[in-house]
């Protein structure tokens, strides 16, 4: 199985279960430089509650991460 990303609003970490997710709680989560966004991961099943965002795989979310002008990174 693959993992998958999905990127939320740091706002949602809250409400997230972390057993559903291979992310292990809301300080493990990848913050933008802003703080306003997490990248957050799971494998299998998409978790409850995330059905409606999109996911990314490990390429994907690297070419959104590694662009300067997304904010990831300085």
């Amino acid at each position: 199985m693959s993992k998958k990303y999905i990127i939320i609003n740091t706002s949602e970490l809250d409400d997230l279960n972390f057993n559903e997710l291979t992310t292990t709680s809301k300080n493990t989560a990848r913050k933008n430089l802003t703080e306003d966004k997490a990248i957050i991961s799971f494998e299998g099943t998409t978790p409850s509650g995330l059905s409606e965002k999109t996911k990314y795989t490990n390429e994907e979310l690297k070419v959104i991460i590694n662009d300067i002008n997304n904010g990831w990174y300085e």
